[in-house]
């Protein structure tokens, strides 16, 4: 019996090297981790031997913040820098806020100081009474109350005067920084009391020519020299040089009129 004849297919053929996708395997991606590694190394240490030493000093009464303006390796208060020009700032509370521009050299440590300048101070003045005239290093600022007076730190002359007060001087020690103070000044009196009587009573009291009232009565006198006079109808006046001192008041007793010419009989 007659063998069936075979038929032999042809089937599809793929070579070893393309059945299965490539991958970069981990060695690959290790080792450009490490190269990585290595180049950022070899920066570092070519900025370390390249970097000079700069320290910044601050001068204020408070903490300060400082900025360098490109790059730059803080260590503490100093910084690793090129060689070259940066703008350094500086600013802390209640100062001006200080920029400036620093030139690193190839020197190996270089120290600059910032001193920040203080804002002015915030200084209230009133008095007892008020509405005098004040005066801060010899200029008109104003009359009491005055309420936060820009005063820069350090030691000032102030100086109050009311027309019927003593003039009160005093140094105030401005604090500055924004900080705020308050100054509270009680003027002395500029007068003494006179007190005076007549007879008969009634006389009507002119000081320096001025109506004061009529006796008997004690009156208000500025320190200095004043004409008091006594005038009464039918009486001749009366009058008296005073010489007076503040606070240091002045009994002038009972002071007799005399009839004027012409009254008598």
């Amino acid at each position: 019996m007659p063998s069936e004849p075979i038929t032999i297919a042809p089937s599809g053929f793929t070579p070893l090297d393309q059945a299965a996708p490539k991958t970069s395997g981990p060695r690959h991606k290790g080792r450009w981790v490490l190269l990585a590694c290595l180049a950022l190394f070899v920066l570092a240490m070519l900025f370390l031997f390249s970097a000079r030493s700069l320290q910044i000093a601050v001068i204020a009464e408070v903490p300060a913040d400082v900025s360098v303006s490109g790059f730059s390796l803080p260590l503490g208060k100093r910084y690793l820098l090129l060689p070259g020009e940066y703008e350094v700032g500086a600013k802390a509370e209640g100062y001006e806020t200080l920029v400036t521009t620093v030139t690193v050299d190839d020197r190996d440590s270089q120290t600059v100081e910032l001193t920040l300048q203080a804002l002015p101070g915030r200084v209230s003045i009133d008095s007892t009474p008020q509405g005098a005239s004040v005066t801060v290093d010899g200029a008109s600022v104003g009359k009491t109350p005055l309420v936060d007076l820009p005063l820069e730190e350090g030691a000032h002359q102030i100086r109050l005067e009311e027309a019927r007060h003593l003039p009160l001087e005093q140094t105030l020690q401005v604090t500055g920084r924004d900080v705020q103070q308050a100054l509270a000044l009680q003027l002395a009196p500029a007068w003494a009391m006179v007190t005076i009587d007549s007879t008969p009573g009634g006389a009507s009291i002119l000081l320096d020519g001025e109506a004061a009232g009529q006796t008997p009565a004690t009156i208000e006198v500025l320190q200095g020299e004043h004409q008091l006079m006594l005038q009464l109808p039918s009486y001749a006046d009366w009058q008296k040089s005073l010489r007076i001192k503040a606070s240091e008041d002045q009994d002038l007793g009972q002071v007799s009129l005399l009839p004027a010419p012409g009254e008598l009989g």
